[in-house]
């Protein structure tokens, strides 16, 4: 009776071992699935950022050959007809001070990798806040180059359809 009172107790124990490592192995098993999915969602965070960069870069390179053609046509119209002009010569000066805008936000663009290029170094408190009010400041600044260039349109269309 005492051997079998022993080997309940010895398998008891292996049993409340073997239920930890079981438990052990589980915790372990998320707590590898969550650092999967913090890497993956970090990721992601980085892709998009990356996405949004380069769409802005993309926009803007639009944007100056969008400019380009309008300091063109502003050039033109200033000269042409040559007895009555649709503009004065003067009013190149609104597309050639968007063409510096834009040039600004391009050197804008570069602080913004500068900052990201430097991640590894960052105090995360302050710099990944910064890092966000560079992008979002950058974001309205692209919004306004498209109004501004789209008013340009707007008004060169309007001044030679009236």
């Amino acid at each position: 009776m005492n051997n079998s009172k022993e080997t309940n107790t010895i398998l008891n124990k292996i049993l409340e071992i073997l239920v930890k490592y079981q438990v052990g192995n589980e915790v372990k098993e998320m707590g590898e699935e969550a650092d999967s999915l913090i890497k993956k969602a970090e990721r992601q965070g980085e892709e998009a950022t990356k996405k949004l960069q380069t769409t802005l870069d993309r926009i803007h390179d639009k944007l100056f050959t969008v400019n380009s053609v309008l300091i063109a046509l502003y050039v033109g119209f200033a000269k042409f007809p040559e007895d009555n002009p649709l503009f004065s010569l003067w009013f190149v000066l609104f597309p050639v001070s968007n063409m510096f805008y834009l040039i600004y936000l391009e050197i804008s663009q570069m602080s913004i990798f500068r900052h990201e290029s430097q991640r590894m170094k960052w105090n995360f408190s302050t710099d990944v806040e910064k890092f966000g009010k560079m992008i979002s400041r950058q974001t309205l600044k692209s919004i306004l180059a498209w109004f501004i260039t789209i008013i340009l349109v707007l008004f060169l269309a309007f001044r030679m359809i009236f």
